[in-house]
């Protein structure tokens, strides 16, 4: 094995790590979790409202969709790569959100996310665009 295919093993188990912890905090309906994985100068682009800059409104964003009963959501990592300290990962994602008259309908969708490696060493979304399945 290359160092370089190494390398992308390791960058791959670490996105890994990062959706992991993305999963937890949605689960838990933790929006300052969440906005913890993004860089502090951040966007979010979402169909369902403005686009989200920095921590402060990727943050409110994730609150705004716990309020309206979003749960049991799902993310599975379908692609991911790095090179250096950016990165990339494309996840399918499904939530099931409470409807007026008590039923939930599911919502489905796919992400394609830009990373960048802190400080630290570990991943940080800083781009995200959220698209929706067609129902």
């Amino acid at each position: 094995m290359s160092d370089r295919d190494t390398s992308l093993r390791a960058s791959v188990e670490d996105v890994d790590g990062l959706v992991t912890a993305l999963l937890d905090a949605l689960q838990r309906h933790d929006a300052a979790a969440c906005a913890a994985l993004f860089t502090e100068d951040a966007v979010l682009l979402s169909p369902w409202g403005p686009p989200a800059h920095g921590a402060a409104e990727i943050r409110a964003t994730h609150q705004g969709w716990f309020d309206e009963g979003e749960r049991n959501k799902r993310l599975r990592l379908l692609d991911a790569g790095a090179s250096g300290d950016l990165g990339y990962c494309l996840l399918a994602w499904a939530g099931d959100y409470l409807q007026p008259d008590g039923s939930c309908t599911t919502h489905s969708g796919r992400s394609v996310n830009v990373l960048r490696r802190s400080a630290d060493g570990r991943w940080k979304i800083c781009l995200s665009s959220l698209n929706a399945d067609p129902h």
